[in-house]
């Protein structure tokens, strides 16, 4: 509870920056939520079922990275939060949005049920697994920090993270939200999707350690220019 507070508090001073990723975080979490409903097989091999939000997820979870790499573990939790609630106002939103009578012009409110009426079950899964999931994600991610004394370590810290925190995710959602599918098939997607989606993340991880030093010094350039800015006269002039 105190993290659902903190989003609504005014007295923490945030960037242009921090709120801009943030608004990503959440854009990113609501759109796997709509496109989860569609699953495929990777390379067309049935052993790799998964879903389109594999598109998504790994975003997230990079984004979840960077903000406990650069703003910290607090403000990674405050993240959890906002995107937690903007996933739930977009599920209220589309529901009502079904609920209303379409007129004789509108044909296709089975299309609109198929893709946006996701089962309170799927959505409490979903929520359930992200919040629980990016939560070990980011514990797992300040544990192996602290145990660097020199900071360094960003590659193991990332992948290693994500994959704890992936598979609490993978099992959350996959026997709660997707408790209708064999026992065995849930086992495959347990088991594969993880690894599919860390293969991904480290194919990539090149770019996102360079967006986080990318965002690190865009920060503290930041920082540099509000304390020039709030010097007074003479100090500048000297």
């Amino acid at each position: 509870m105190k993290h659902l507070k903190a989003i609504f508090s005014a007295k923490e001073k945030v960037s242009n920056l921090q709120v801009t990723l943030t608004l990503t975080l959440t854009l990113c979490l609501i759109l796997s939520n709509i496109i989860v409903i569609k699953s495929i097989n990777l390379f067309g091999v049935t052993a790799l079922a998964n879903s389109a939000a594999i598109l998504v997820f790994p975003i997230t979870y990079m984004l979840s990275d960077l903000f406990s790499e650069v703003y910290g573990y607090a403000w990674s939790r405050k993240t959890a939060m906002w995107s937690l609630l903007g996933t739930a106002l977009a599920s209220v939103i589309f529901q009502l949005t079904i609920m209303l009578k379409g007129n004789d012009a509108f044909l296709h409110q089975e299309a609109l049920e198929a893709i946006l009426g996701n089962t309170p079950k799927i959505l409490l899964a979903s929520l359930l697994a992200f919040y629980i999931g990016d939560w070990a994600n980011d514990k797992v991610f300040q544990i192996m920090k602290k145990k660097s004394k020199d900071g360094k370590g960003f590659f193991y810290r990332s992948i290693g993270s994500s994959l704890v925190g992936k598979y609490v995710d993978a099992v959350i959602f996959t026997f709660i939200g997707l408790s209708f599918l064999p026992m065995t098939t849930k086992l495959i997607m347990v088991a594969n999707a993880p690894l599919v989606q860390i293969a991904i993340e480290t194919i990539v991880f090149p770019a996102t350690n360079f967006f986080s030093k990318l965002v690190k010094k865009a920060e503290l350039r930041g920082v540099i220019n509000e304390e020039a800015k709030s010097m007074p006269l003479n100090e500048k002039v000297n």
